[in-house]
């Protein structure tokens, strides 16, 4: 956390002051426009004040678009710690090295502004220059697009093109079988079949490919929106003992052994055992979205129309004034 002393005796604080800012009625904080009064001493305090909000940044505090940002950021995520989706844009931000401020949402206590951004109230959403976008796979085309090095998909328009049909076919097949599975809590046999069978696509890509990665010599864009699922496949191991066997899955198991190796990946990974109990707690209809926060909200029990951090269609509208 950002320590500053403000004091009268400052000679190279007074010094700045008097130069160039005593004259000034309003100072600029990331985007916020503050008063400052003509005196030394209340330029100080507000200049000390505004220091302190900038430095106390605290993942799970739910700041409103317009709070200021630490100085080099250079826009603002709304995520939430075990989401997936969230987690794609999460990977290419520490892929490309952009500065950010990460809030983490309470998806059982959106405020009401949070519609404002995002119709549905669901993660991640990604506020830059005055804009915002989400859904998943847009807001991370948008990242590509927007911090272009290091560039994360092919220049060539037809690998570029095989590159998305490998993770949308993951996105409407596998995760739903993912899902499915997860819920039923037990080694179901159509479901584990199902799921086996979308793995087995993924593995026919990386074969065919013939390449370690799905965007080829090096980890990209599409691999970063597939791993979040495969990094949480351990949890079915402890839930439902499916497991991704190296020997039916040779290169989709060198994929996720090359991945943890990845140094992106470890910056954005998840606690195994919080994402276990997440998981655990999904199934039982009573979700903690703050598991691993310092201070948990209290829990809110409500039927979930799916797992991934949406509420039932019913609660899922915009808080309704009386």
């Amino acid at each position: 956390m950002l320590s500053v002393r403000m004091s009268r005796s400052s000679s190279v604080f007074n010094a700045v002051l008097s130069a160039s800012l005593i004259k000034l009625r309003t100072l600029k904080f990331s985007g916020s426009q503050v008063w400052v009064p003509s005196k030394l001493t209340h330029l100080k305090v507000v200049y000390a004040r505004n220091l302190k909000t900038c430095s106390t940044m605290n993942p799970d505090e739910m700041r409103t678009p317009n709070a200021p940002l630490l100085p080099g950021q250079v826009c603002r995520l709304y995520s939430m710690r075990m989401c997936p989706y969230a987690q794609r844009a999460r990977l290419l931000l520490a892929a490309k090295k952009v500065s950010y401020d990460l809030v983490n949402v309470d998806l059982n206590k959106k405020p009401d502004w949070f519609f404002d951004y995002n119709p549905y109230g669901e993660v991640p959403v990604l506020l830059h220059n005055n804009g915002y976008v989400y859904e998943s796979l847009i807001t991370a085309e948008y990242i590509e697009e927007a911090f272009p090095e290091p560039k994360l998909y092919s220049v060539d328009p037809l690998v570029r093109a095989h590159e998305k049909i490998y993770f949308n076919h993951w996105t409407k097949k596998g995760i739903p079988a993912f899902y499915s599975l997860l819920k039923m809590g037990y080694a179901e046999p159509e479901a584990t079949k199902r799921l086996h069978q979308h793995v087995e696509v993924m593995e026919g890509f990386l074969k065919k490919l013939g390449k370690p990665y799905f965007h080829g010599h090096t980890v990209g864009f599409s691999d970063y929106m597939i791993w979040p699922w495969f990094e949480r496949i351990p949890v079915l191991k402890d839930i439902n003992d499916f497991n991704i066997c190296p020997t039916t899955y040779p290169n989709l198991t060198a994929w996720i052994e090359r991945m943890w190796k990845d140094p992106v990946v470890l910056e954005c990974r998840i606690d195994p055992k919080l994402m276990t109990d997440h998981y655990a707690q999904y199934r039982t209809g009573k979700p903690d979205f703050t598991i691993g926060a310092e201070k948990p909200a209290q829990v809110i029990q409500e039927p979930l129309e799916n797992l991934d951090g949406l509420r039932d269609p019913s609660t899922r509208d915009r808080i309704k004034k009386e």
